[in-house]
């Protein structure tokens, strides 16, 4: 505890400390507070969520993208980046491997050179399209 040398600042915090702090220690352990913490958690996200609505709809009103929409995009440029670098892997495995184009019966169409894919590329089965939301 303080002495009497303490400054004047510190004995009045003490005092102060003494007799708030332990009714606020007190409510605090209580369950009113664990109600009311709860309560104003929920309050701030639905005022969250309400206003995030809200901007939403204006942006949309004046044909301006939202946060959603850019995320949205973002993960769709993530998920075309994906599929580049595996089909980049693809062709990078495929040259290394050797000439795995061969020439058409018909040399020409349109007087360019046309490569067929391998058999076994042809028969694989297309991969499903991404869903929109």
């Amino acid at each position: 505890m303080a002495g009497s040398d303490a400054p004047s600042w510190k004995q009045l915090f003490d005092a102060a400390d003494r007799t708030v702090g332990t009714k606020v220690n007190d409510f605090a352990r209580s369950e009113n507070f664990a109600i009311l913490a709860g309560l104003v958690g929920r309050a701030g996200s639905d005022l969250t969520g309400r206003s995030e609505r809200f901007s939403r709809q204006v942006l949309h009103l004046f044909n301006l993208p939202a946060g959603s929409d850019v995320n949205r995009l973002l993960a769709q440029i993530g998920m075309l980046e994906r599929e580049v670098r595996e089909l980049r892997k693809r062709i990078e495995d495929l040259s290394r491997s050797g000439p795995a184009w061969s020439s058409p019966s018909d040399p020409a169409v349109d007087g360019a050179a046309v490569r067929e894919m391998p058999a076994g590329r042809r028969d694989a089965p297309a991969r499903p399209r991404p869903t929109r939301r």
